[in-house]
């Protein structure tokens, strides 16, 4: 019993030294390509919501694709919707971004974000996509 809460308490703590690290590191390609953005890993999300930690998933992408399913407890931002509705989103606590769309876009709502005085969040690296790679579970109700 011991050895198993051990091993859970190594684990939590390789995925929040694992989580520091992604946030800390920054997407930037050269040439002016990608602006900076933060990132985070999908294993450091789904344990936040899998221990049921406080974070916001807003997922970029369009309705009829949130309504086809989306990760657990996000909230439908459409990317085109941004510039209008972002104040729908709170600034605390950690934001996590998401979409199914190059880096380039999601980039962009983050910057967006960030003039908007954001400053606690983050995009998901591979997203939707690196999601369901890992066969993580999805969400089809309407938020």
């Amino acid at each position: 019993m011991r050895a198993t809460r051990n091993r859970t308490v190594r684990r939590g703590a390789v995925l929040v030294l694992a989580a520091a690290l992604a946030l800390a590191r920054a997407a930037h390609a050269g040439h002016g390509g990608v602006p900076a953005v933060a990132l985070t890993e999908p294993e450091y999300l789904k344990w936040l919501l899998d221990s049921r930690q406080p974070v916001v998933v807003v997922d970029l992408r369009s309705p009829r694709d949130f309504r086809r399913g989306h990760l657990p407890g996000a909230v439908s931002v459409p990317l085109a919707e941004l510039d209008r509705r972002f104040a729908e989103i709170p600034t605390q606590p950690m934001v996590v971004l998401y979409c199914r769309c190059p880096l380039e876009e999601a980039a962009t709502a983050y910057s967006f974000l960030e003039t908007k005085g954001y400053a606690n969040h983050v995009v998901l690296q591979e997203g939707y996509d690196g999601w369901l790679k890992r066969r993580y579970p999805l969400d089809s109700r309407r938020d």
